[in-house]
């Protein structure tokens, strides 16, 4: 019996979905909504310290950096880690909540370069 010609093609694009979507992690998600964008497009890290952002997209990189406290960092230590990620949520929701400074607080905790210096995995090569 001969299998139509797009069961074969079909159970590939959802293999390889399930393979992608096992490999998204609370921080990655994180990452890909709030640092970064499509070129030519501001990411919403850089709307939040630009005060651009709207509250839709303040809000969810929130939820998505909340998602991230109970995490084990890619490399590291893990209360470093949980202590970085509670200073990047309270910046955020100062955001929210429209305080004062709160910006200039939001880009402080934001440091990619130094958080990727501590947690973020090796490079493979």
């Amino acid at each position: 019996m001969k299998l139509p010609s797009l069961i074969i093609p079909s159970a590939f694009i959802i293999a390889a979905s399930l393979v992608f979507a096992a490999e998204q992690t609370p921080i990655t998600k994180a990452m890909d909504l709030a640092h970064k964008a499509p070129k030519g497009e501001k990411k919403i890290c850089e709307k939040i310290v630009g005060g651009t952002a709207t509250e839709a997209e303040v809000k969810s990189a929130l939820d998505a950096y909340k998602a991230m406290a109970d995490c084990k960092p890619p490399r590291g230590e893990q209360a470093e880690f949980k202590a970085a990620v509670a200073k990047l949520v309270g910046a955020t929701e100062d955001v929210l909540a429209k305080k004062d400074g709160a910006a200039a607080g939001y880009k402080a905790a934001v440091n990619c370069k130094e958080c990727h210096s501590k947690f973020k995995p090796e490079e493979k090569k």
